[in-house]
């Protein structure tokens, strides 16, 4: 058993789905009895979030005590250079979203420094932190003070025999599918130590620690990297004798509120109503998603004995959209009390709400946009439990995906068993909690 109470730091950014996922890990140590403080930062993406009451209320509640980030006088990105390509002026198209995502170590500074500043003003046994942010765990490492980076994608970091972390490839089959993944993750390599790991060595020259010759090596320095994404979800090359000995997946935390029980939800149908029902929910955050919504709307609309509840978010504004006949729009709903009764779902693929749907045996019709959208869907679509499209189809080509997983029935089958496969590993924010209890506990 760890220590009672440990005094851990967290570390989290403003953001989406990173917050869905890291908050019930965060709640779950605080109701083991550690004591725990958490530094809130703005966005790190060029959305710029802001850090919201909401995030604030929502530690609060959790049992965390709040400390605000100091931010920088600059904004990180303002000060840097334009995204560049690959090769010159040219990249290949899927990876032209990496370098976005390696500028975000452009933080790196910034947090190394507030962490650094917090645990002088009041030392920590641990620090658990969003493992986009390098600088927390560099802090960390300079102070003495382990550290746990909790991952809310499948890992980045590339490994033998798993497709690169962005485009959202299958696994190689063949000769030529190694060579296009061993180029591809030299490519991936190129982009992040390029625009991302300078900032992290200045960070950590900062911090009198010496520089890492890999952008992802900071990772090998900490005492665990939690995947918030079950063994079973991802693909089995990562889980090999090659995987790194402080990597361990999870599984997704799955509660629509860690606050108390998800709200109750009445369907606005009559129960003699035997249409199967749709669930289509696309981000909550602002990704570009409008247009890609009027295609789901209007693919819906092309489909008899259907149903669908869509829920908005507060990225899309209501008063923008008109639903077919059969559909209902919806600001929000919780997906667990909409999940049981669904005979499928549209999504762009976020980790939370892909592992909701497959809780359920729901299968999937993917629509990736960004981020980790596309690795997500395509581990959806390597087990049978779902079709993918790509985000600007027609509203027909969505239309009969929809028939597809609604009709054929090896896709609820494959999201079945890759539901029950992970249910097998138990619940996730409680096995993050005890790996992180078994680092204290070795102190």
């Amino acid at each position: 058993m760890s220590r009672s109470p440990a005094r851990i730091l967290g570390a989290v950014f403003q953001g989406g789905g990173n917050l869905e996922l890291i908050l019930p890990v965060l709640a779950e140590l605080a109701a083991r009895g550690h004591s725990l403080r958490v530094m809130v930062g703005p966005g790190i993406r060029r959305s710029r979030l802001p850090a919201s009451p909401g995030l604030h209320r929502r530690l609060a509640q959790a049992g965390a005590e709040v400390v605000a980030l100091s931010e920088p006088a600059a904004h990180p990105l303002d000060s840097a250079p334009s995204a560049r390509a690959l090769f010159g002026g040219w990249a290949p198209g899927a990876f032209r979203g990496a370098s976005a995502e390696a500028r975000t170590w452009l933080w790196a500074p910034a947090w190394a420094e507030g962490v650094a500043m917090e645990l002088r003003r009041a030392p920590a046994d641990l620090v658990v932190a969003d493992f986009m942010l390098p600088g927390a765990l560099a802090a960390a490492e300079a102070a003495g003070v382990p550290g746990v980076a909790l991952a809310h994608t499948v890992p980045i970091r590339p490994a033998p025999g798993v497709p690169p972390y962005g485009p959202g490839w299958l696994p190689p089959a063949g000769a030529l599918g190694a060579l296009r993944d061993l180029l591809g993750q030299a490519a991936l390599e190129r982009i992040w130590r390029r625009d991302g790991l300078p900032a992290l060595n200045m960070a950590r020259t900062a911090l009198r620690l010496p520089p890492l010759r890999g952008a992802f090596d900071q990772l090998d320095r900490v005492a665990r990297v939690l995947v918030l994404a079950g063994a079973a979800f991802d693909f089995p090359a990562r889980r090999g004798a090659d995987a790194p000995a402080n990597l361990r997946h999870v599984g997704t935390p799955l509660g629509d509120d860690i606050a108390g029980a998800a709200p109750a939800w009445t369907p606005p149908w009559p129960l003699s109503d035997d249409r199967r029902l749709v669930l289509i929910s696309l981000s909550t955050l602002a990704q570009g998603q409008e247009g890609l919504m009027r295609r789901c709307l209007s693919a819906v609309g092309m489909l008899e004995g259907v149903q669908a509840l869509v829920t908005l978010g507060p990225a899309l504004d209501l008063a923008r959209f008109r639903a077919p006949p059969n559909a209902r729009l919806e600001r929000f709903v919780p997906h667990a009390a909409v999940l049981p009764k669904a005979s499928a779902a549209v999504t762009q693929c976020g980790l939370g709400t892909v592992a909701k749907a497959l809780a359920h045996g729901v299968p999937l019709v993917c629509l990736p946009l960004l981020g980790d959208q596309p690795e997500n869907a395509a581990r959806v679509v390597a087990r049978g439990a779902g079709l993918r499209l790509s985000g600007d189809v027609p509203p027909g080509r969505i239309a009969e995906a929809l028939r597809r997983v609604l009709v054929e029935p090896e896709f609820r089958a494959g999201a079945a068993r890759l539901g029950a496969s992970l249910s097998e590993e138990g619940h996730p924010a409680t096995r993050a909690a005890d790996e992180i209890d078994a680092v204290l506990s070795s102190l």
